[in-house]
């Protein structure tokens, strides 16, 4: 039986504060990487992967990126939805939590700043088939030594495929949090229960679903990503880019 393809939740809300002097003011989401805005690589890589849904958390500058949301749907034929978070500037967790009325079963959550080959999201799909109804799952890479910017990454610890701990200052650690995952609505509810403890980012919410196990990592493998929030990470993206087009031109 063929697959029903699952929505995908794009947080894109972030000031993106590291990379406003580059971008001369454009809100993150619109900062090109040889020339192709992140937010429509993310709405690329969704279509590459079989997507048709998808739900776009705006709130920094939402006025420049909604018309944009509306152009991608159309240029990808995808049904692309603006979801405004009005407390953006409390934390990612509460831009996760701003999609929840529009979900009732299990979708793909992105950052708009991170750049990824589709192909991951497959693996995350196939990894999640056999899950119960209340485990959500991170895409995470093994190659610790090329990361770029490791003491920027976001690390996590494992006790076989179940996340034990995630965090930027995690020592030890097993991996590297890629930012794509695939969730299920119990994620609404551990982002609740995070902010009421004063918690609104995005790990809050994940670490409230790790102590209760239910937390799964999915490896990656070869596949390339890279997370673009600074200018240095934005030039070495370039590169990295570059250099896959070479090879698969060559």
């Amino acid at each position: 039986m063929e697959q029903r393809p699952l929505p995908a939740v794009i947080l894109a809300a972030g000031q993106g504060h590291r990379l406003l002097e580059s971008s001369r003011g454009l809100p993150k989401p619109l900062m090109p990487v040889l020339g192709v805005p992140l937010l429509e690589r993310t709405v690329l890589s969704c279509r590459a992967a079989g997507i048709t849904e998808g739900f776009v958390v705006v709130g920094y500058r939402q006025e420049l990126l909604i018309p944009v949301i509306t152009g991608l749907a159309r240029r990808y034929e995808m049904a692309l939805q603006a979801v405004e978070n009005p407390v953006w500037e409390e934390g990612n967790g509460t831009s996760a939590a701003a999609a929840a009325p529009f979900l009732q079963g299990a979708f793909f959550l992105l950052m708009c700043d991170h750049v990824f080959e589709p192909e991951m999201l497959g693996h995350l799909r196939t990894a999640t088939e056999a899950d119960e109804a209340d485990v959500c799952r991170l895409a995470v890479d093994h190659r610790i030594e090329e990361i770029f910017d490791l003491p920027d990454a976001t690390k996590v610890r494992l006790s076989g495929q179940t996340i034990t701990a995630i965090g930027k200052d995690l020592v030890p650690f097993d991996a590297i949090d890629t930012g794509l995952f695939l969730c299920r609505p119990v994620l609404f509810e551990a982002l609740e229960r995070a902010r009421a403890q004063g918690d609104s980012s995005l790990s809050g919410g994940m670490r409230q679903l790790l102590s209760a196990g239910k937390l799964q990592a999915v490896d990656i493998g070869a596949h390339f990503w890279s997370d673009v929030d600074t200018p240095a990470s934005l030039a070495y993206t370039e590169r990295m880019l570059q250099a896959r087009l070479a090879q698969f031109s060559a």
